[in-house]
């Protein structure tokens, strides 16, 4: 039998290749106390490179399990981080503020989650949401169009109306990667329609290059839900807690925070405990230990 010569690998396939190596060693040079610069470069790389319009990276929690969590419209998730590369128009961010804000950072009493009903599901939710936290615990990649969900019906919904066709966008990508059985990180990835009226959907090599570029930086996602305090609670931390964090990280003493953020040194030790605490550490070395993945 004749041996069955090797498939050569596309010229296009390995210049791929080569750029996506190039972002995963750019990513992994950013220091410990420069994660959401880290966050930025990539999420501009995939921008770039697919030519989309927005990406946002958002952090989500599990709050509740078993049967509370199946009648939950979340499935007992909440999206508790938003951060868009670039600006909301303000008609979006006024739908975000109607319900996102105050349904997802709101209470953390079980009460709080129970009060959906019938119409929040049908305006807020939506058939995308509820297929991304059904896919939690394994990397995912979809596509508005490619049978992930019932797109003609989708189309038909409030939701689809409120945070799609109103907004313009005319696809979506979503990447869900899990960083812990309590914790997913998303990038949703969104064209718009253009000025001339064109719609061009996302492509299968599209999702496959955003898909790989994210993939590829496990320990960024750990850092990014690291840094919102979402690996050790569903609290996330305060602007403050994450300022302090970020000073800490750099190696500054309690006396240089203190200063550089115009605070009582005393009012600075009382953060750094409570942090150390939510991190369950008990040193500045300890911290970076966790950090850094050796804890």
């Amino acid at each position: 039998m004749k041996p069955v010569e090797p498939k050569l690998r596309s010229k296009s396939a390995c210049r791929t290749e080569e750029v996506t190596f190039e972002l995963w060693r750019r990513l992994a040079e950013f220091p410990a106390s420069e994660t959401e610069a880290a966050l930025r470069h990539l999420m501009e790389w995939i921008v770039e490179r697919i030519d989309a319009d927005q990406i946002v990276w958002i952090a989500a929690v599990r709050v509740q399990r078993g049967p509370d969590a199946e009648k939950d419209p979340f499935l007992g998730w909440r999206l508790r981080v938003r951060n868009p590369l670039r600006t909301d128009p303000e008609a979006y961010q006024r739908v975000l503020a109607s319900y996102y804000t105050t349904e997802h950072y709101g209470k953390l009493t079980p009460t709080y989650y129970q009060r959906s009903h019938e119409e929040k599901k049908e305006a807020h939710v939506g058939m995308t949401g509820r297929a991304s936290l059904a896919g939690a615990g394994r990397f995912r990649v979809h596509r508005l169009r490619d049978g992930w969900i019932d797109f003609a019906a989708f189309r038909k919904t409030l939701h689809y109306r409120l945070y799609y066709e109103e907004p313009g966008i005319i696809d979506r990508m979503t990447i869900g990667y899990p960083v812990s059985a309590d914790a997913e990180s998303f990038f949703l990835i969104d064209r718009h329609r253009r000025a001339d009226g064109s719609r061009r959907p996302f492509t299968q090599r599209d999702a496959t290059l955003a898909g790989n570029a994210a993939r590829g930086v496990p320990e960024l996602h750990r850092r990014l839900l690291l840094s919102h305090g979402l690996l050790m609670g569903d609290k996330p931390f305060s602007p403050t807690e994450r300022q302090i964090l970020h000073h800490l990280l750099t190696g500054q003493t309690e006396k240089e925070i203190a200063v550089a953020m115009g605070q009582s040194r005393a009012t600075v030790h009382k953060y750094v405990t409570a942090l150390f605490a939510r991190f369950g550490v008990k040193s500045r070395a300890a911290l970076m230990a966790r950090w850094l993945g050796d804890l």
